[in-house]
């Protein structure tokens, strides 16, 4: 007997715990109404922020709604190759992803004031390739502070959408009107409009099962973005959600995120990866006609943090991953298993009791800091710690 036709009891267990999780006790939201929430949403407009709530909101917005405080001003720099890093093609390539407690904060405002507390910056920027502003709403423009800052360095930067567990009306990206896919031509017309490179897409919601050709219409969802955005725009895809309609992390390029990470320009993975999964992308990524440079493998900066609830987070290594750890990952004896593709997730420099050496870190990915460096900032853009 065929052992493979056997079904996975184990998928088949946590998928219907799931359900059943949602409908004994669906998401709640428990913050603010929705009338707080609009009205906070209009005050952060003035400190030049922009993010909404709700696909309503997102709908309704057009250019001209937009003040010139919310919008950028600074063209993405063209780098020149140097004697100390390629930067045209780097050997590896590193994502910053912006990660803070909801993120909007005063010190990112145009309007932000002298900061006397501990300060966090990005250093060697010269070695960033992208910059994701990651917030929980549904979408999530960076603020103009940091796309001037990364552009007049030759960083590319990103917001967010992304679909949560208490996220209402999910099929709603997928409208279309006149042949074209709505929201995605809506996402496309913030991130010129406000002047950033493009979207992460972050899906960690399943779809009601009476949306059919879920796969079909995703991909096509991801490439009219491309397409909207132009030949200089950048999507990533998280993997989150699978063609099978399930929130599976995949910890890697497979089968079940191809199609996803193909459409888009890239694949962001979750952190729980192993070195074999490396390899295994890495096969995979040849089947679908993918680059290895294309997948960006996570890590989970916050996962030595012990003061949140729940359960505790887990990186590779699973023992002691993530923090000040951070180093064992990208050394060598990883690197070589994979043309390694790092995203580097920032919020764990954010923890007051992990001062974590950026210069470490990024020496570890095999790059070689000098203190004299090419960094143009007539203003620096800080975490507040």
């Amino acid at each position: 007997m065929n052992v493979s036709s056997f079904p996975d009891w184990n998928k088949v267990g946590r998928h219907i715990g799931k359900r059943l999780r949602d409908v004994l006790r669906p998401p709640r939201d428990d913050g603010p109404s929705k009338e707080e929430r609009e009205a906070q949403r209009l005050r952060d407009q003035r400190r030049g922020f922009a993010y909404f709530d709700t696909f309503d909101e997102v709908l309704r917005w057009s250019s001209g709604d937009v003040f010139a405080r919310q919008q950028a001003n600074t063209s993405l720099l063209v780098r020149p190759a140097t004697a100390v890093h390629d930067q045209k093609s780097p050997s590896t390539k590193l994502i910053l992803c912006h990660d803070y407690e909801g993120g909007y904060h005063d010190y990112e405002s145009v309007r932000s004031e002298h900061l006397q507390n501990e300060l966090y910056s990005c250093e060697y920027l010269q070695y960033v390739e992208t910059f994701i502003y990651f917030s929980h709403k549904l979408v999530c423009c960076p603020p103009p502070t940091w796309t001037n800052l990364l552009h007049r360095n030759g960083v590319k930067v990103l917001g967010t959408f992304i679909i949560e567990p208490q996220t209402p009306g999910i099929e709603r990206m997928l409208e279309e009107a006149d042949g074209e896919c709505v929201v995605a031509k809506r996402l496309a017309s913030m991130a010129s409009t406000f002047g950033f490179d493009g979207w992460l897409l972050n899906i960690e919601k399943e779809f009601p099962y009476h949306v059919k050709d879920l796969t079909a219409k995703l991909t096509r969802f991801i490439e009219r973005l491309k397409a909207y955005l132009g030949p200089d725009g950048l999507v990533i895809w998280y993997d989150a959600l699978t063609t099978a309609n399930e929130v599976e992390y995949q910890n890697g390029l497979s089968s079940e995120n191809a199609a996803f990470a193909r459409a888009a320009d890239a694949l962001f993975t979750n952190y729980r990866w192993t070195p074999k999964k490396l390899v295994d992308s890495k096969v995979v990524a040849q089947w679908h006609g993918l680059e290895a440079s294309q997948i960006y493998f996570g890590i989970d900066l916050w996962a030595q943090n012990t003061d949140m609830p729940g359960p505790p987070r887990v990186t590779y290594p699973e023992k002691g991953g993530g923090g000040t750890n951070t180093g064992f990952v990208c050394s060598p004896s990883v690197q070589s298993l994979l043309d390694t593709v790092v995203l580097l997730d920032s919020q764990a420099m954010l923890e007051r009791r992990i001062k974590l050496s950026q210069t470490h870190i990024l020496q570890s990915l095999g790059l070689h800091i000098q203190h004299s460096i090419l960094c143009y900032m007539d203003v620096i853009i800080s975490f507040n710690i």
